[in-house]
């Protein structure tokens, strides 16, 4: 009896660990991404100018860049630092990734007349926010560096008041500059470089010595999913809101509306495959009690994200029928999103890459050419619902067939995954 009782204390302590670190770690993806939306709000407002809304859709797909460069040198990083006992994998990681990201972010600074073109918007309207929602992207990246190395180091905490000051200090400088300065560049320039002082700082804090090496081309094996997604969701939706921005105004605000209020929920959702992935590297995963809390997390940011989008369609006077229709096929790929994504990053890194990223990279590759080809202001949508069935039917249903042993996720049959996989290919 004490023996059952010690044993349900240790399963309710692992559950209550899990879930607090799903909302700590929810929670600093959800500031992370929640307060440049607020700023495009402010900004809206104090420049009287409701183009300034518009930019987050615009430059939605950059965010993208960003993700990709978080996943291949920090995330990627920190589990092959973790798991190969490599103290020098994560500094030279974030080495690289500064580098990359200066030499990306620049080019883009440099065409930013031809990026605003491409969508069909009048560049001088547009022109000063897309500078500064570029130069941010940059900042942020960097910034992501180090926050994830301290999530890596079980740091939520600390993560998430360096996240506050950072995007505190955002829109508080950018809001009383704009009010200020007659000149909106001059005050978009002048918080980023108030900004870029916070990150250096944060960089020299937290350094320690490493090899300069090449070594980072290891880590895509550790974030191959998320590398792999981030290439086709810039893509998807560089192309796919062209389109939607050609459908006309009533279609541009009712999506700009939804993208508002999803994109930091979805930012929350990724707090799953960041402590599942944290867990896996330091051996401590619980593959039922990962995925009910996932769950039970998951409701909390489905029920937010559709309080926040009728909250906004109303204040704004969008289509409740098209906000409606939008966030509907938002809402079905959250709810399919932990069970994907929680076998997704288990067979990755514990299993076989290979098998992951060729399922990965068929779904995201038919997802991006109907985001691309299909005609309609609903094409990013429809692609998306698509490549969530994708990935349930084929990766779940069919090939990967799992069971549960002392808490560990194995496969019940290697040899007949292996055949299907064959087969398949």
């Amino acid at each position: 009896m004490h023996r059952y009782l010690g044993k349900n204390n240790f399963c309710s302590i692992i559950k209550v660990k899990i879930m607090k670190r799903l909302f700590y770690i929810g929670s600093g993806k959800f500031i992370f991404s929640l307060f440049p939306v607020l700023t495009w709000f402010i900004l809206s407002v104090i420049l009287q100018d409701a183009n300034a809304l518009n930019v987050f859709s615009l430059i939605y797909s950059i965010q993208f860049i960003s993700t990709f460069f978080k996943s291949l040198f920090s995330t990627g990083a920190n589990v092959r630092g973790n798991k190969k006992k490599d103290p020098n994998a994560v500094w030279n990681g974030i080495f690289w990734g500064t580098i990359f990201s200066v030499a990306v972010f620049t080019i883009l600074l440099v065409y930013v007349n031809k990026y605003i073109e491409f969508f069909g918007l009048d560049v001088s309207t547009y022109r000063d926010y897309t500078i500064y929602g570029i130069g941010f992207y940059f900042l942020q990246t960097t910034f992501s560096f180090i926050i994830e190395k301290l999530y890596f180091e079980d740091k939520e905490k600390m993560a998430n008041v360096h996240q506050i000051i950072f995007n505190v200090v955002n829109i508080c400088l950018v809001s009383v500059l704009a009010l200020c300065l007659v000149n909106k560049l001059l005050a978009f320039i002048i918080t980023l470089c108030v900004l870029s002082i916070y990150v250096i700082v944060l960089y020299v804090r937290e350094f320690n010595k490493f090899k300069i090496n090449f070594s980072f081309i290891k880590n895509i094996r550790y974030d191959t999913l998320s590398l792999i997604s981030s290439i086709f969701m810039c893509l998807i939706y560089f192309f796919g809101f062209r389109t939607v921005f050609s459908a006309g105004e009533e279609y541009l605000v009712a999506v700009n509306i939804v993208t508002l209020a999803t994109d930091p929920q979805w930012d929350c959702l990724d707090a799953i495959s960041t402590v599942v992935k944290v867990d896996l590297s330091k051996d401590r995963y619980q593959y039922k009690k990962e995925l009910k809390n996932a769950y039970l997390y998951c409701f909390v940011v489905v029920l937010s994200s559709i309080i926040i989008s009728f909250a906004l369609a109303f204040a704004y006077g969008a289509s409740i029928v098209l906000v409606v229709i939008y966030l509907a096929f938002q809402v079905v790929d959250m709810f399919s999103y932990p069970y994907q994504e929680i076998l997704c990053v288990y067979t990755q890194i514990e299993y076989s890459p290979t098998i992951s990223v060729a399922i990965d990279l068929s779904a995201k590759v038919v997802r991006t050419i109907l985001a691309t080809i299909i005609i309609s202001p609903f094409c990013t949508d429809i692609a998306q619902l698509i490549d969530s069935l994708i990935l349930m039917s084929i990766c779940f249903v069919r090939m990967f067939k799992f069971k549960v042993v002392d808490g560990k996720m194995v496969l019940k049959d290697k040899r007949k995954v292996n055949n299907n996989i064959n087969n398949v290919s």
